[in-house]
């Protein structure tokens, strides 16, 4: 009788080991995935905000006749330090490869705000460039000195 009991004890043990959801090669696939994710949009922290570009759109923009590209950034900063930080769109200004940079376009939408410790604050940055020059770099300048910078993909 013990040995049918051991049996069927073992059995059962074996059998749930069997068809148990996921593995470590799975965990290691996922880890993967979230890395690749993180180094496509790169945080940078910067005096103590956490500052990640989110995403990146470019569209068409006409007015006066005139035809441009209109890039525009999805930011994110986080406070990460003890103190109130602030963040805006005017932070942040477009290079071009032609070493010309661009501030925010005043006809569209701007975000900016003081940050407490540990919020975020979330907005978008919109930058209007001719159709001859092509952007390169969104830099962050916030007192004429570039502290941080991300490539722009076209």
């Amino acid at each position: 009788m013990k040995k049918v009991l051991l049996s069927i004890g073992l059995g059962s043990v074996l059998l749930l080991a069997a068809c148990s959801p996921g593995t470590g090669d799975e965990k290691k696939t996922d880890t993967k995935a979230t890395e690749t994710a993180k180094a496509e949009t790169k945080d940078t922290v910067v005096d103590g905000l956490k500052i990640k570009v989110k995403k990146q759109e470019v569209d068409e923009k006409v007015s006066d006749k005139k035809k441009q590209q209109l890039y525009t950034f999805t930011i994110s900063g986080e406070n990460m330090s003890s103190t109130n930080k602030g963040l805006g769109a005017v932070d942040f200004v477009l290079k071009t490869k032609d070493g010309k940079e661009i501030e925010v376009d005043p006809s569209m939408a701007m975000f900016g705000d003081e940050i407490k410790p540990g919020k975020t604050l979330e907005g978008k940055a919109s930058f209007a460039v001719d159709e001859k020059q092509t952007a390169t770099k969104l830099l962050y300048k916030p007192l004429d000195k570039v502290l941080a910078e991300w490539d722009v993909s076209k």
